[in-house]
C-alpha cells in the first residue's frame, strides 16, 4: 500500500505495491514483495538518479521509467520476464542497461532515445520489437543471437547514426510484428543509420552484406557470438591454429582478415558487451598486426574498447601492446574525439579517452581546433540536440590550456561560465560559431590584460627584492652607516621609483579600459597606492633607526634589523 512507502534514514524511497512516487524522488529501492512495476510508476521523475530492483521482480510496465532523464544507475534483475512499451525511453544519462537472458518479451520503443547506450546485447529469446533502439544515436554495437531469425520491419534501428558492429543470420527475415502497414515502414529498419549507410548506400545492399558478413571468416563469427556461447580460450586457440601434421600447426590467416565492415576479430572483441581478457591475449599474440588495422571508418580496436567501456585492465593491455609492438605508431586522437563528439558519447567516456591519451601517449597531441570546427557544423542540426552536452565538454577541453594560463581566478571563472553556462535549448538559429567566437574573443582580451599585469608584477617583484637585500645586510657598525646611506639614497630612489612607475602603469589601465571591465584594475591601483605609502614610511623608519644605532653604539644587530614582515602591508590583491 502507498502508506507503507517511506523514506529510510539514507533518504531512499522504499517503493511498495500501489505506492505513489514523489515527484522530487532521487533514490528508490523497490521492496522485495513487488513483482510488477505498474505502467507510468516512475514516469517523468526528473530528479531520479538511482533505482534498486530486487530479485523476484517479473514485469516492468509501460512507460515505467520514461523521461527519467538523469537516471544513472539501474540493474534489471534476472527474474524479469516482460518489459513494457517505452519503459526506458528518453533516459539520457543511463550509464549502461543490460537485459537478462531470461527476458521473454519487450515492448515497442522500450529503449528509444536512450542517449547513453553505447553497445548492447539483445537477450537470446527476444525478437526485436518495433523501434526498440530508435534514436539511440550513441550506440555503435549490437549483438544479436543466432536464434534471432525475425526482426521487426518498423524502425528497429532507425536514427542509430553511430551503429557499426552488427550481424544478421543468413535466414533473418524482416516482418511486420505488430500488424503495422508494411508498405508504410518497408525497408525502414536501418533508416538514417548514417555510419552503415555511408558504406553501402542502399539499405538492401546493407542488409545483404550483414547477412553474409562472416562468410569464410569463422574466427570473426566465433568472437561476435561469444557472449551467447561462453567461448573458452581453448576453443579460440583451436580455431586460430591450423594443423599441418601431428606436430606442426600454423596460425589461421583468416584471423587477421577484415570483414565487410573492415573489422578484424580484435575489433569485434573490443565492441562486445562481454569481455574476457584471456581472449584478448590470444588475439594479440597471434595477430599483433590487427592492433593497427583500421576498419572502414578508420577506427582501431583500442578505440572501440574505450567507447564500449571495457574494463581498465583490458584497456591497459591494449595500450601496452601498442607501445611495445608498435612504439612509433601514432594514434588518430583527433579523429577519435570527433567521432565521440558526433556520437554524443557520454562525458565519462570522453574523459576516459583523454585519460588514456595523457597517461599512456602524452607525446601524441589532439588538434582541438579541428575537433571543434568539425563538431560546430554538426551542432547546427536540430536532430543532434542530445549530443550537445558532449560538445560542451569538448569545447571546455579545447579551451582549458588557455583558461588555466589566465592569472586571475575571477577571469578564469568568467570564461568557464561562458562555456558551461551555455543554454542549448535556445532557438537553433543562434549559431554555435557565434558562441565559440564570443569565448575566443573574451579569452584573447583576458590574455592580453594578464600579460600587461605580469609586467606590472615584475616591477613589484624588483622592489620587494631590493627591500629584501637591504634587510639582510650585515649589522656591523660600518655596515650600518652604509645601510643608512643606501636607505637614504639608493633604496629611496630605486625601490620607491620602481613602485611609482608601477602606479603609473596601473593608471594607464584605469584610463584605457571601460568602467565595466576595470574592477580588478581599480583595486590594483588602490593597492599600489597604499603600497607606495607603506614603502616610504619604511624608508623613513629604517633611516631613523639606523641613525640611532650609529649614534649610541648600544643597539644589537637584532634590534636594528627591519623587515617587510613587521610592516602592515596591504595583503589583498584583486
Amino acid at each position: 500500500m502507498a502508506d507503507d512507502s517511506t523514506n529510510n534514514n539514507d533518504g531512499v524511497f522504499i517503493y511498495t505495491e500501489g505506492a505513489v512516487v514523489p515527484r522530487d524522488v532521487v533514490s528508490v529501492r523497490v521492496h522485495p514483495s513487488v513483482t510488477v512495476i505498474p505502467p507510468f510508476a516512475f514516469q517523468n521523475r526528473t530528479q531520479l538518479k538511482e533505482v534498486e530492483l530486487c530479485e523476484g521482480l517479473l514485469e516492468i510496465g509501460r512507460e515505467a521509467f520514461m523521461e527519467c532523464e538523469v537516471l544513472t544507475e539501474i540493474r534489471i534483475p534476472s527474474t524479469v520476464k516482460r518489459i513494457g512499451m517505452m519503459a526506458f525511453s528518453v533516459v539520457l544519462q543511463q550509464s549502461q542497461i543490460r537485459l537478462p537472458d531470461g527476458l521473454e518479451s519487450i515492448g515497442r520503443y522500450a529503449l528509444a532515445c536512450n542517449g547513453n547506450i553505447t553497445n548492447f546485447r539483445v537477450p537470446p529469446l527476444i525478437v526485436s520489437s518495433p523501434g526498440m533502439f530508435c534514436s539511440c544515436i550513441g550506440m555503435f554495437s549490437v549483438e544479436l543471437s543466432e536464434s534471432v531469425t525475425q526482426i521487426s520491419q518498423r524502425a528497429t534501428f532507425s536514427l542509430c547514426h553511430s551503429l557499426r558492429n552488427i550481424a544478421l543470420t543468413p535466414e533473418a527475415e524482416f516482418v511486420n510484428v505488430d500488424d503495422i502497414d508494411i508498405e508504410t515502414f518497408s525497408n525502414s529498419t536501418f533508416h538514417l543509420c548514417t555510419d552503415l549507410l555511408q558504406l553501402f548506400g542502399a539499405e538492401e545492399q546493407l542488409i545483404h552484406s550483414l547477412k553474409h558478413r562472416f562468410d569464410n571468416l569463422p574466427i570473426h563469427k566465433m568472437i561476435y557470438y561469444q557472449s551467447y556461447n561462453n567461448m573458452t580460450v581453448d576453443q579460440l586457440n583451436n580455431a586460430t591454429d591450423i594443423r599441418i601434421s601431428r606436430r606442426r600447426s600454423k596460425v589461421n590467416p583468416s584471423g587477421s582478415q577484415q570483414d565487410c565492415l573492415g573489422m578484424t576479430p580484435l575489433h569485434i572483441m573490443a565492441c562486445s558487451t562481454v569481455q574476457n581478457i584471456e581472449l584478448y591475449r590470444v588475439l594479440v599474440n597471434k595477430y599483433p598486426e590487427t592492433l593497427v588495422t583500421e576498419d572502414r571508418w578508420g577506427a582501431l580496436p583500442l578505440f572501440y574498447a574505450v567507447w564500449g567501456e571495457a574494463p581498465d585492465e583490458i584497456i591497459q593491455i591494449l595500450a601496452e601492446s601498442y607501445l611495445t609492438i608498435y612504439p612509433d605508431y601514432v594514434l588518430k586522437w583527433t579523429s577519435m574525439m570527433q567521432t565521440l563528439g558526433i556520437a554524443g558519447a557520454p562525458v565519462r567516456i570522453i574523459q576516459d579517452l583523454l585519460d588514456l591519451q595523457e597517461g599512456s601517449f602524452p607525446d601524441q597531441l589532439i588538434d582541438w581546433d579541428a575537433v571543434i570546427e568539425r563538431l560546430s557544423v554538426i551542432q547546427s542540426d536540430p536532430q543532434y540536440v542530445s549530443r550537445r552536452e558532449s560538445f560542451q565538454f569538448l569545447v571546455k577541453c579545447s579551451f582549458m590550456e588557455s583558461i588555466n594560463a589566465i592569472g586571475l581566478k575571477q577571469w578564469r571563472d568568467t570564461v568557464i561560465n561562458m562555456v558551461m553556462g551555455r543554454n542549448f535549448r535556445m532557438p537553433y538559429n543562434v549559431r554555435e560559431e557565434t558562441w565559440l567566437n564570443d569565448i575566443t574573443s573574451k579569452l584573447r582580451q583576458y590574455e592580453n590584460e594578464c600579460n600587461k599585469l605580469k609586467e606590472a608584477t615584475t616591477l613589484l617583484e624588483l622592489a620587494l627584492w631590493k627591500m629584501e637585500m637591504n634587510d639582510h645586510e650585515n649589522e656591523g657598525e660600518e655596515r650600518q652607516k652604509k645601510k643608512m646611506k643606501m636607505e637614504e639614497s639608493d633604496q629611496r630612489y630605486n625601490a620607491v621609483s620602481i613602485v611609482e612607475r608601477t602606479l603609473l602603469f596601473s593608471r594607464f589601465y584605469h584610463i584605457f579600459y571601460p568602467s565595466s571591465e576595470r574592477t580588478c584594475v581599480c583595486s590594483l591601483h588602490r593597492w599600489l597606492k597604499m603600497y607606495i605609502e607603506t614603502v616610504q614610511s619604511i624608508v623613513i623608519r629604517v633611516t631613523v633607526q639606523t641613525y640611532c644605532v650609529s649614534t649610541t653604539h648600544t643597539q644589537t644587530s637584532k634590534h636594528s634589523k627591519t623587515s617587510l614582515a613587521s610592516s602592515k602591508l596591504p595583503q589583498h590583491l584583486p
